[in-house]
């Protein structure tokens, strides 16, 4: 299982990793004893996302990213996920269900959202602000 704490977030973009920061912090501020507040986490986490994806989606759209439909498509399968699970009747396969999907799934899309796109497009981002500084020389 991946733990959220180990997960490096240092993108070397600004927004980036403070948008990212901001996840894990409501991600830890969960009680998993608590099915009341793993369900009030994931809300708070799926409301960050939308927020959060606005912002990627804006700065992808700015620099005509080349793999934007598909990084829009995994922020729309994610949030889709969320939903499904805050959605998820309370009953005892339920509640599992949601506990394992915060404790397991969510910190695992997370690393590997993190690791292959999110990082591409930081990269991305990088070369475009450099070619940009470069023409005005």
């Amino acid at each position: 299982m991946k733990n959220i704490n180990d997960i490096e977030l240092d993108l070397n973009n600004e927004i980036m990793d403070i948008l990212h920061l901001e996840f894990v912090n409501i991600y830890n501020s969960v009680d998993l004893d608590s099915m009341e507040s793993i369900r009030s986490s994931l809300e708070q986490l799926r409301t960050h996302s939308i927020y959060h994806f606005e912002i990627e989606e804006g700065i992808m759209n700015s620099i005509s990213y080349p793999t934007k439909r598909e990084h829009i498509c995994e922020h729309n399968k994610i949030l889709a996920e969320m939903q499904y699970f805050i959605d998820m009747k309370s009953n005892r396969f339920g509640q599992d269900m949601i506990k394992s999907y915060y404790t397991q799934k969510l910190p695992e899309w997370f690393d590997l959202h993190l690791m292959t796109m999110d990082s591409d497009l930081a990269s991305y981002i990088k070369r475009h602000e450099d070619e940009e500084e470069s023409n005005q020389t």
